[in-house]
């Protein structure tokens, strides 16, 4: 076991968290999330220009959310 047994929740999936980790910074480690424009965080939505100032705590529960386009 690592020193750091910290998850968080992303889309019901285990994520190992790291102290100052970014919804930026999550992303880069994911795969397939270039839909990726919004996250729902602990239940609030943040969209992809604050991704690089939101940082996100301990035991956080994420939702990637996809761009939706209406017509």
């Amino acid at each position: 076991m690592g020193l750091n047994n910290f998850l968080i929740e992303v889309d019901e999936k285990q994520v190992q968290w790291s102290e100052n980790m970014t919804i930026a910074s999550l992303l880069e480690t994911l795969d397939n999330v270039e839909f990726c424009s919004v996250v729902r965080l602990n239940g609030k939505l943040v969209s992809s220009p604050k991704f690089t100032e939101t940082i996100i705590m301990d035991n956080s529960k994420i939702q990637l959310l996809p761009l939706v386009a209406g017509g």
